[in-house]
Order: C-alpha cells, then sequence, then structure tokens
C-alpha cells in the first residue's frame, strides 16, 4: 500500500473513532432524556440534559463531522453508521433544547448562550461576608454564613433571605446554594445560609426547628445588619425547599417552634426547588436514581416507613398545613426528576389555589433534580427570570411606601 493510501486510511479510522467517542456518550444522553423511565440511562440522560442541553447537541454534531470527513475520504460501511446515528441523535437533542427554548419564550427569558456553555457561575468563587454561630443546641453548635448586599449611605433597610441547604435531610452543608446567595445578595437582600441538625439519628422534629431558630436569631440581628424587622423569604433546594415549606407553614399552626426558644414572625414569601413535599409519596413510589433512594432518606430522617411512623410523616408535610392567609410560594421542579415526585408540586399548588394562596409553579422540561447545580443551564436561567419576577412581585428588596 503507498505511503499516501497508508495517510488516507489512518485519517480515516482516526476520524472514525473521534465520531464514535462523540457519538456514544451523545447517544446515551439522548436516550436516557427521551425515555427517562429506562433504569439508570433514564436518570444518566436527565442529569445531563438537565445542565448542557446545547453540549449535547453540538457533540452529536461534532460526531457526524467527523464520520461525514471520513465518509469523503473513502470511508465506507462504519463511517456511514456513525455518521446516520450521528444526525439521529443530534435531531433527538434538539427536542429537549427545543422544549427549553419554547419554555424561555413563555416566561420572556432572553437565554445567554454564552453563559449556557460556561456552565458554572462566572467570576471568583462566592464567599460569605461573615460566619457567625447562630445557637447551640443539645451540645451542637449551628451557624449561619452571612452575606450582605453593598449599601450606600442612608439605603433603606433591606429585606432578609435565609437560604436552606438540601441533601437528603442527612447531608450538604450551609452555602451549598451560593451561587443564590450571591445573586440574592446583588439584588439588595441580607442572605443568610444556615446549618440545621442533620439525621441520623431522625431529626424530623429537630431540623424544621433549627430553622426557626436560625430566623429568629436573624430578627433578633435586624439592627446589626440594617433589617427590616421580621420580613423574610425562605428559600430550599430539595430537602431544603421541603424545610423552607414546612417551617413557612408550621409557625401559623403552632406545629413549627424555635429549637432555642421565643417566637418568631412567619416568612412573607417562600422559594421551595424541587421539594418533597409529602415523604410518604416518594416512599410509596419508591423513587431514586442509582443507590440514591428516597426510603433510605425517610427512613434516616423519619425513622422508619410511613405505616410505622404516620403522624411524624404528617407533620413534615406541607399539604395538611395549607390554609389562607400563607406566604406566598414559588415551586420550581425539573420535569423528569427521579427523587422526587411531581405530583406533590401539583397538588400543592392547587390547594394553595383553592385557599387564596399567591403561588407560581414553574416546571422544567426534561430536567431533573438539582437542574440549577449548573448554574448557566437554561433551566436556571429560567428559574432566576420567574424567581426575579415573584420577588417584584411578592417580595420586593425594600419595603415599598404602601406598606410600611
Amino acid at each position: 500500500m503507498p505511503p499516501l493510501t497508508r495517510g488516507f486510511v489512518g485519517l480515516r479510522i482516526a476520524l472514525c473513532s473521534l465520531g464514535t467517542i462523540c457519538l456514544v456518550p451523545a447517544l446515551l444522553i439522548v436516550v436516557g432524556t427521551l425515555m427517562p423511565g429506562i433504569p439508570y440511562v433514564g436518570a444518566i440522560g436527565t442529569i445531563f440534559e438537565s445542565m448542557a442541553s446545547l453540549h449535547v447537541v453540538l457533540l452529536a454534531a461534532a460526531g457526524c463531522m467527523f464520520a461525514l470527513t471520513a465518509l469523503r475520504l473513502g470511508g465506507r460501511r462504519f463511517a456511514a453508521g456513525v455518521a446516520a446515528v450521528s444526525a439521529m441523535t443530534m435531531l433527538g437533542a434538539v427536542v429537549p433544547l427545543g422544549a427549553l427554548v419554547s419554555t424561555a419564550h413563555q416566561y420572556g427569558v432572553s437565554i445567554s448562550w454564552r453563559e449556557h456553555l460556561l456552565m458554572a457561575a462566572a467570576g471568583a468563587r462566592v464567599v460569605p461576608d461573615a460566619t457567625l454561630r447562630y445557637a447551640m443546641i443539645s451540645g451542637t453548635n449551628l451557624y449561619v454564613d452571612v452575606y450582605l448586599p453593598r449599601r450606600p449611605a442612608g439605603a433603606p433597610a433591606a429585606s432578609s433571605v435565609i437560604m436552606i441547604h438540601g441533601g437528603g435531610f442527612a447531608y450538604g452543608s450551609r452555602s451549598d446554594a451560593r451561587n443564590w446567595d450571591r445573586w440574592l445578595a446583588a439584588r439588595g437582600y441580607a442572605v443568610f445560609d444556615v446549618d440545621y441538625r442533620l439525621a441520623p439519628p431522625a431529626s424530623w422534629n429537630f431540623a424544621a426547628q433549627d430553622v426557626a431558630c436560625a430566623m429568629a436569631w436573624v430578627q433578633g440581628q435586624a439592627e446589626t445588619f440594617h433589617l427590616v424587622p421580621g420580613r423574610v423569604l425562605l428559600a430550599g433546594q430539595s430537602a431544603g425547599g421541603s424545610l423552607a415549606l414546612q417551617v413557612a407553614y408550621g409557625l401559623g399552626d403552632d406545629t413549627v417552634a424555635p429549637s432555642c426558644g421565643g417566637a418568631v414572625t412567619p416568612p412573607s414569601a417562600v422559594l421551595a426547588m424541587y421539594p418533597p413535599e409529602d415523604l410518604a409519596l416518594t416512599w410509596r413510589e419508591d423513587t431514586g436514581f442509582g443507590p440514591v433512594r428516597a426510603r433510605k432518606m425517610n427512613a434516616d430522617y423519619i425513622g422508619g416507613s410511613p405505616e410505622q411512623f404516620p403522624e411524624r410523616y404528617r407533620a413534615t408535610a406541607s399539604l395538611p398545613h395549607v390554609r389562607h392567609g400563607l406566604a406566598a410560594t414559588l415551586i420550581a421542579y425539573g420535569e423528569h426528576d427521579h427523587l422526587v415526585p411531581a405530583l406533590g408540586h401539583v397538588q400543592l399548588a392547587a390547594k394553595l389555589t383553592d385557599a387564596g394562596v399567591a403561588n407560581t409553579l414553574l416546571s422544567i422540561p426534561y430536567a431533573d433534580h438539582g437542574y440549577d447545580l449548573a448554574w448557566g443551564s437554561i433551566g436556571a436561567q429560567i428559574t432566576r427570570h420567574v424567581f426575579s419576577d415573584f420577588l417584584d412581585r411578592h417580595f420586593p428588596v425594600h419595603l415599598r411606601p404602601d406598606s410600611q
């Protein structure tokens, strides 16, 4: 074989190999995204799709480009096969991307494609302005990370945000949501990202009470941090979202009280991202992805099954505590969440509406649990836009003159 011919053969093999390397992960993600019920593959697909929608399209396009180039250099069946499958994969990847773009258009979101390609939040790593102990309970120190807005001289007092981390009630730590903390502080809110006691042992009757204790501490620091007294938004992701709802709805019916004693004013608004509103529902549906199982988290947090502890499950659920006069609530979730059933979100929103409580229900198509962990994801961009509108309507950073 002449050297030139051998060179073309080697180039064709290299191009086909590159095409295959691009194709395989893109195909796996697309199949899982479009068929989320497939064990493992479905979770892999929706998780990656949640964060890298455009990236999957580009990966499949690259596979097609490499294979087509190999085909033009004399490649035959294998190159043609890789090109054809890559083209179909690219078309499949456009489906969820198109749904996300459509949802963005529905809410008036101008997508930043640069931000999406970067995925992570731009700028230096977020660090709190201070870390302070807000309580010691049963020998456990509980801390809060404080993120303060820039305040020009003479600026009015700011409203407060209590941020509650996720982690299945057993893992995670304060400032896991530091990108949200920075985003809120940049808009003028004083953000307090708090600890709470984690399971095991079962902490179902401790965690929400610790968050209420943190609220009481923040209210006591109003003069120090120049805050509007008692004006608070509770926010959280996953387990943190569940606790935000439990505290917001439980403070007014005496099912939640600060673990450090005292009284606390219920919040003015709530942001709950993919929260398990009803842990009995997650138990019944046996949700999870791979080794991460909701039943294991429930057992650690509650102590066992709904049959064993029905009152504990009721105490931690949101729906039984819905009534008129509750804080305005925003619930955001991924349509294909493998860990928290979407039914709970829909039921809670419907019950809030029936009770006359202002609420917004935001569903991100093709997204899974934790879709906002990639700060530049399209779902995260949509959520920030919708949350911003929600804040303007229900929780502006400074009190309006007519509400003072």
